[in-house]
């Protein structure tokens, strides 16, 4: 009750709980201090500022412990496209899309070779690509009749974040947008699905 005051509810939470006899309180006490660690890494603004409890934990709880929790994060990525560390401020076009520093991030897809300053860039190049050819009618499974989503890429309409950060770009001489407030492992996948739905090969050349 008493983080409700004087603040508007938040959109973005994670919540802290156990069944008994899945998860001591020890490994609780790891993993959240695990994520609280990851978050101040990330620069995401905590609301408690606390750095997490301390407990005894042994070797194989431990292990158990981080174990689940590399799953977890494993299927929040490869299977929702969630990075629970990405916060909005990092999805700007200058540092969130993972640059290499003086080098260009490059794929070949089919017989194309993409190039960029970006992980982004190079999405953006593909599926701009994509939309554009004969390939179209292979994306349907990917079309949202209404603004893109993490799961329908292309859409009809700009998709815009509650806190007025554009999720989306706009594909030159289509009426379609695009989908682009992906992490790294994000893009990586959605261009994994782009070359299963059209049956090309991808290579990773420099990613």
């Amino acid at each position: 009750q008493q983080h409700n005051t004087n603040k508007p509810w938040w959109n973005k939470l994670i919540f802290f709980g156990r069944e008994d006899g899945h998860l001591s309180k020890a490994q609780l006490d790891l993993l959240e201090r695990l994520i609280i660690e990851k978050m101040n890494t990330a620069n995401i603004d905590l609301d408690n500022s606390t750095q997490g409890n301390k407990s005894y934990i042994d070797k194989l709880s431990k292990f158990s412990a981080l174990s689940l929790w590399n799953k977890v994060e494993k299927l929040l990525n490869d299977v929702a496209n969630i990075d629970l560390f990405d916060s909005e401020h990092i999805q700007t076009e200058d540092n969130s899309d993972n640059s290499t520093l003086n080098s260009h991030i490059s794929i070949i897809f089919g017989e194309s070779l993409y190039t960029g300053k970006s992980y982004r860039d190079v999405f953006t190049q593909l599926v701009s690509n994509l939309v554009l050819s004969a390939e179209l009618d292979k994306l349907i499974p990917l079309m949202s009749p209404n603004e893109p989503n993490t799961v329908q890429i292309l859409g009809n309409r700009e998709h815009i974040s509650a806190k007025g950060t554009k999720l989306t770009k706009p594909i030159e001489l289509t009426k379609y947008h695009m989908y682009v407030n992906f992490s790294k492992i994000g893009l990586y996948n959605q261009i994994k699905k782009l070359a299963e739905l059209t049956g090309k090969k991808v290579i990773f050349e420099r990613w």
